[in-house]
């Protein structure tokens, strides 16, 4: 049997090894350089519509960031809910806000119709997918700047 203050010394031991491991005592980010990134993004000089995210798709290794944009056109990516982004080329893509169905379009889809896809003349649809969009941004080490007016 331990004495108390061996098995009080082993209990916090213990906890502090869980800590580290398991509660956040590392980063959620693949392991690489790291920048943040901010901007704007607006249709014909204008902010889009508040709800519509900015996703980042890096070439090379496949993995997103992304942000919710603001009323304003603002946004600050994120990458596994931390604020800094992997340096590196990344895909841009811009999709539109999630709209609530309404009870009557909810109906219709439990019936199985589908409905009429809602149109968002503010982001083009060149500008919804990252890989077919054609806008590149590089995100270097430090603090970064990426507005985009899409036309």
């Amino acid at each position: 049997m331990m004495n108390q203050p061996k098995q009080v010394f082993m209990s916090g031991l213990i906890v502090a090894v869980i800590c580290l491991v398991g509660c956040g005592g590392g980063s959620n980010l693949p392991k690489g350089e790291t920048g943040t990134v901010t901007g704007k993004v607006t249709f014909n000089g204008k902010p889009v519509p508040e709800g519509t995210s900015i996703v980042f798709l890096h070439k090379d290794k496949g993995i997103t960031a992304s942000s919710a944009i603001a009323a304003d056109g603002s946004y600050a990516l994120r990458m596994r809910r931390e604020p800094a982004v992997l340096t590196g080329k990344y895909q841009i893509g811009i999709t539109p806000p999630t709209v609530e169905l309404t009870p009557e379009e909810a109906q219709a889809v439990n019936e199985g119709k589908e409905l009429p896809e809602k149109e968002w003349p503010e982001i083009p649809k060149k500008y919804r997918n990252p890989e077919s969009s054609g806008v590149l941004f590089t995100v270097n080490a430090g603090e970064n700047t990426f507005d985009l007016d899409m036309k």
